[in-house]
């Protein structure tokens, strides 16, 4: 697993990366996200980050930090330049800069957090979306297999678990392995909430290309075995749960 300052800076890097692009780049067409150029994933990455920093402040019984964080959020208006919506994103991930084990709300568990999990939310979410304006743009991809494997954990088992929760659905179990070079070094279950304790299917591949997978993106060559509607159900659940639209 990745250390709470690794992923903090993976996430810092990620909002440079994303809100740094020039004018042309800003327009480009991000394919992962329908309706989405790259500055739409900016606006996107710095009104959440304005709804993190709300929850991040509130205590584990405060779940109306999230209404408030949103609110907060539309109330801005629109327009705005990348630079002042990288200001708001980072503004929540230097708060998650202390104590790793201070409680916070935390909104994939609908209440018992810590800063530690908002870091590891940040560093999975935020990289998610650098990979979406990577492949917009053609760049490669500056993910290693270290961080995507910490990514890859973190959507077993709190992300998708929670889209399922949102969405009221039973997707399932799922085994997702990641591997190189033929040797596994991480295997997650995703347990469907009334399912079996057996996989009903298994995903197999290099770290990006499981996550990527997972997340309903594109991805390279992965290996699957079982049931190929459990992992439909799985990995159409980040586009399910939630529609953020375009804000901007």
């Amino acid at each position: 697993m990745a250390s709470h300052k690794e992923r903090l800076a993976a996430a810092s890097d990620a909002i440079e990366f994303i809100c740094s692009r020039d004018p042309d780049e800003m327009s480009t067409v991000v394919p992962n996200c329908p309706g989405w150029t790259v500055y739409n994933v900016a606006a996107h990455i710095g009104r959440v980050g304005l709804a993190w920093h709300s929850m991040i402040d509130a205590s584990p019984d405060d779940p109306d930090s999230r209404e408030r964080g949103y609110a907060d959020a539309e109330s801005r208006g629109s327009g705005h330049s990348p630079k002042v919506l990288a200001s708001w994103v980072r503004g929540a991930v230097e708060a998650l800069d202390g104590d790793v084990d201070h409680p916070a709300y935390f909104s994939m568990t609908g209440g018992a957090g810590t800063v530690g999990l908002w870091g590891w939310h940040a560093a999975s979410e935020l990289g998610i979306h650098r990979l979406d304006v990577e492949q917009a743009l053609g760049t490669p991809y500056a993910i290693t297999d270290h961080l995507a494997l910490d990514a890859l954990d973190y959507t077993c088992r709190f992300f998708l678990p929670a889209m399922a929760t949102v969405t009221d659905t039973d997707p399932g179990v799922l085994r997702a392995v990641a591997a190189r070079d033929g040797t596994e070094f991480s295997a997650m279950a995703l347990r469907a909430t009334q399912g079996t304790s057996e996989p009903e299917a298994t995903i197999t591949g290099l770290p990006i290309d499981v996550l990527l997978a997972l997340w309903g993106r594109p991805h390279g060559p992965i290996d699957i075995a079982g049931s190929h509607e459990t992992l439909d159900r799985w990995c159409s659940l980040p586009s399910t749960a939630f529609q953020f639209g375009t804000w901007d």
